[in-house]
């Protein structure tokens, strides 16, 4: 159903992650001679905590524990729990589902979803959509209806979510049978919102409006030979003693492509420090950049560019 492309190992190469539809789901490691190898059974990442195949459907990569490295989540059928897998920074993953209190929801068929700070309190939190496959079913089976809410956990920082329902607003409430899931900060104000495929429907704007007095840092890389952002370049911010990672992505959630721009919620931290590991392995480092502000930083040339919330950029 997905697939998604990036470094899970720390070696500088990147990998690709396969959501199987109740198969085992693949995990290819890149061996660095133009081959790779499917290793997801062996790294914890091809099925549940018991050992079961999965309905693997979207899927979303972040730093959810802000440790440095990329973790992977993935939604799943009704009746099932959508599972999280923590990486240890080396390329194993550990099912780390229960223990993170995602047990609590498996009322859904889960599709996009994405791994991001919607609230600016530092850890990322989870947003994915959902909906049923078959119309007809819910005729027969009320329990199983075709439109469905969407669902945000809310990341506590310890490890561990929480489940938001009326507190996350009536656009998460609303009932869709969807499928894609995009997001990004489409009025250029500071936070992450969702762009939602709703099958046979009209499309869904979820517009993020948070007024909050925590802090954000918005980075777009350019590379050398124009203003494309490198897929696979990786950015790290480190605020307040606490790092967090992401990586440019081709396509993640679920036939979707996000926003290339990185958010990053930085919390009470008023600046915070930036690395990027660009393609082929040079690392620039800039120390003290101000928050609540989008940047660009161009590969060889630093930051370019600054914006405020709200700015509006120029038609060609």
């Amino acid at each position: 159903m997905t697939a998604v492309s990036a470094d899970f190992n720390n070696d500088r190469w990147p990998d690709i992650y396969v959501a199987g539809d109740s198969t085992p789901s693949q995990l290819f490691m890149n061996e660095r001679n133009g081959t790779f190898a499917e290793e997801g059974l062996l790294r914890g990442a091809a099925l549940s905590e018991n050992g079961v195949e999965q309905a693997g459907m979207g899927v979303a990569l972040g730093d959810y524990d802000r440790d440095g490295h990329l973790d992977l989540f993935k939604t799943h059928f009704v009746d099932d729990t959508n599972v999280l897998y923590r990486n240890d920074g080396t390329g194993n993953f550990e099912d780390v589902t229960l223990a993170a209190g995602f047990g609590v929801e498996t009322r859904y068929v889960g599709w996009g979803a994405a791994l991001v700070d919607l609230d600016h309190d530092g850890p990322p939190d989870i947003l994915y959509v959902t909906g049923n496959v078959y119309p007809e079913v819910e005729r027969t089976l009320p329990a199983y209806p075709f439109r469905t809410p969407r669902v945000v956990f809310r990341n506590l920082g310890n490890g561990r979510f929480e489940e938001l329902l009326d507190e996350a607003g009536p656009g998460i409430a609303a009932a869709h049978s969807s499928r894609g899931a995009a997001f990004g900060d489409i009025d250029n104000d500071g936070d992450v919102d969702a762009v939602i495929v709703n099958l046979n429907d009209m499309p869904s704007l979820l517009r993020n409006d948070l007024n909050s007095p925590r802090h954000w840092l918005t980075v777009k890389l350019e590379g050398r030979r124009g203003p494309a952002a490198p897929i696979g370049a990786r950015v790290t911010v480190l605020a307040r003693g606490i790092r967090e990672v992401k990586e440019t992505l081709s396509q993640s959630s679920f036939y979707a492509a996000d926003d290339q721009r990185l958010h990053f919620g930085l919390g009470t931290a008023s600046s915070a420090d930036v690395e990027v590991r660009w393609l082929g392995g040079r690392m620039e480092a800039l120390k003290a950049v101000a928050a609540d502000q989008f940047v660009v930083i161009k590969e060889g040339r630093g930051i370019i560019a600054r914006f405020g919330p709200g700015w509006v950029p120029k038609r060609d």
